[in-house]
């Protein structure tokens, strides 16, 4: 029999990998509790808030493993070009090993959420919001300004984002590529200062 702890963990991953391929919206409570390997009362137990605890707290986890990707990518590059290769390419092998069917683990349900619900829309916020910062220090890390960095930062997740739409849309990488290709000659040596 699984732990408590181990049965709230497989329903966050569930949901969090159904909210990617399916948004919010589109992503029952069954559908959680079946992927999840979870029983019912668990979900009470782990969740008393329903569905929208669940996804406040997928968000927020799926949201701190990408800052994590992105500050590793950091910490192991040599320079601002290869950072940002390492992210670009992060997202195309998780979008390619999906099959395109899980791109942004935040994006779809932003889209849908933000608008709607408060502790939802905080989520997305706040996962964003640490992307464009470690963003950014990583920048710094090699040398950009900071008031350049800001910038350069919501350019970066910018970019990323919508080439993760393109590329799951159109089912190729090629949008991922250019993107990656664009965004080096972004962060070239001349214009990190």
């Amino acid at each position: 029999m699984a732990k408590a702890s181990d049965s709230k963990g497989k329903t966050l991953a569930a949901a969090a990998r159904l909210f990617r391929q399916q948004g919010y919206h589109g992503t029952a409570l069954h559908d959680i509790l079946a992927a999840g390997g979870s029983p019912r009362g668990s979900l009470y137990f782990h969740f008393p808030g329903g569905k929208e605890e669940i996804g406040e707290t997928a968000l927020t986890l799926a949201g701190e493993a990408v800052r994590q990707a992105i500050a590793h990518a950091a910490e192991t590059s040599e320079s601002a070009e290869m950072f940002v290769t390492r992210i670009a390419r992060g997202m195309a092998s998780d979008l390619e090993k999906s099959d395109f069917r899980e791109g942004c683990p935040i994006a779809t349900t932003a889209l849908e959420t933000s608008a709607q619900s408060d502790g939802l829309g905080a989520a997305t916020r706040g996962a964003f919001e640490k992307w464009e910062n470690e963003i950014r220090r990583g920048l710094e890390r090699f040398g950009m300004t900071s008031d350049r960095a800001d910038l350069t930062a919501t350019l970066v997740l910018s970019q990323l984002e919508g080439a993760l739409l393109l590329a799951r849309t159109y089912r190729s990488l090629a949008p991922m590529q250019r993107a990656e290709q664009a965004l080096k000659l972004l962060v070239t040596p001349a214009n990190l200062v």
